[in-house]
């Protein structure tokens, strides 16, 4: 064994006893639901769901968690497919992100699909319940439905038809019929709705800000991200560009729009489907901070969390990316405001570089790590720490370098 061999076997040791526990891996299987009280329609429909392995047909993760259910609707002939980025951002924090294979005709049937979507909830949580199931006991009760365009109005029409539905989210929502403004009357779970600043397929101002205004949800967001397109919170689909023949140029790529839905998404959703408090601060901070969007919402008193002052000082998230060959980014929660310093240390516990230093409010924070010591030389490959300190408390996360 020559050795750089040794030195990277070494550092993967090192890895998996230092590290936090990872995020779960993607299983995937394809199933049909066949639903009676519509004349046995059958619906495929693709099933991404946490995993030890990724793989076809591989068992759920073997921690005991339950993982909530998130059924997303694609666009007007557009596939399931090009939606690959939500689950591959969702199933790793522990989601079941499903896709309904239907609704892909000429001339859909638009109350069909929102159907669709909710029956794939109801089965997905019988799965749960089903002692035969790979699913047994691995459901959670808590569900979203979601979707972009077409897909976007359908979930409207499912949260409608299904009032234990738990959460909606659409991406550039388009009418529908029968009608998703009209639907939207009726709808009182949280919902957050995006929009594309340079959308002109399905504009807001006759598409998602109707829906949104109409929603009698008691907390409701709608973002707009500055200079998104229609068809870009897709994958490209020369169909749905095709229809943006005379839409302005989007002014961001398709990558940063995708990036910024999924990085208000997840907190969002932890919070809703899964009652994680620092999920909304986390939200809300984003929400406040995050250059090129805009937001309006309305939320009542009550479904506005408060940071008890009981909780603890100091929350750190995991570095990312991990491992890095450059920067190193680390996100820590304050429920109180307090003085703060943050350092990086060797494995071995010497101090490498002095981050930040300072009062700092409550809320999420960002801070930044290039990869060079305090005399500005680029470390080696090695395990690292954040350490950061606030008050009393101290939170540490591991960094994993490669050159």
């Amino acid at each position: 064994m020559s050795v750089p061999t040794v030195h990277l076997v070494a550092l993967l040791v090192v890895l998996f006893l230092v590290m936090p526990a990872a995020a779960y891996e993607i299983g995937h299987t394809t199933i049909t639901l066949i639903d009676p009280a519509r004349g046995n329609r059958s619906i495929p429909t693709e099933v991404y769901y946490p995993a030890d392995v990724s793989g076809e047909g591989v068992p759920v993760a073997s921690d005991p968690e339950v993982f909530p259910v998130v059924t997303f609707g694609h666009g007007y002939l557009m596939s399931w497919s090009l939606y690959s980025y939500v689950h591959e951002a969702l199933v790793p924090e522990g989601y079941i992100v499903t896709y309904p294979d239907t609704g892909g005709e000429l001339f859909p049937d638009h109350e069909d699909f929102g159907l669709d979507m909710a029956f794939i909830v109801q089965s997905l949580r019988g799965l749960g319940d089903d002692t035969g199931s790979p699913f047994y006991g691995r459901v959670s009760a808590a569900a979203a439905v979601a979707g972009h365009s077409m897909g976007g109005g359908a979930s409207l029409l499912a949260a409608a038809s299904d009032p234990t539905i738990s959460a909606i989210v659409n991406l550039a929502a388009a009418e529908t019929n029968p009608s998703a403004i009209n639907a939207a009357a009726g709808i009182t779970m949280p919902a957050l709705l995006f929009s594309g600043g340079s959308d002109c397929v399905a504009s807001p101002e006759d598409h998602q800000i109707p829906m949104y205004d109409a929603l009698a949800s008691d907390c409701r967001t709608r973002v707009t991200i500055s200079g998104a397109s229609h068809c870009q919170f897709a994958e490209s689909s020369w169909l749905c560009e095709l229809g943006e023949g005379g839409c302005p140029d989007p002014t961001v790529s398709r990558a940063q729009q995708q990036q910024a839905v999924v990085a208000l998404l997840l907190p969002w959703l932890d919070y809703t489907l899964k009652d994680d408090v620092l999920g909304w601060f986390a939200f809300d901070e984003l929400l406040e901070t995050m250059s090129g969007i805009a937001y309006e919402q309305t939320c009542s008193p009550t479904d506005v969390p408060v940071a008890p002052s009981t909780a603890p000082l100091l929350s750190l998230a995991p570095s990312f990316p991990n491992p890095t060959s450059g920067h190193a980014f680390a996100r820590f929660h304050l429920a109180r405001p307090a003085d703060t310093s943050v350092r990086i240390y060797s494995i071995s516990g010497r101090l490498v570089a002095e981050i930040d230093d300072g009062r700092r409010k409550a809320g999420w924070h960002t801070v930044t790590w290039d990869g060079t010591t305090l005399a500005g030389v680029t470390t080696a490959s090695s395990v690292y720490y954040w350490r950061v300190e606030a008050g009393d408390e101290t939170a540490t996360s591991a960094i994993v370098r490669v050159r």
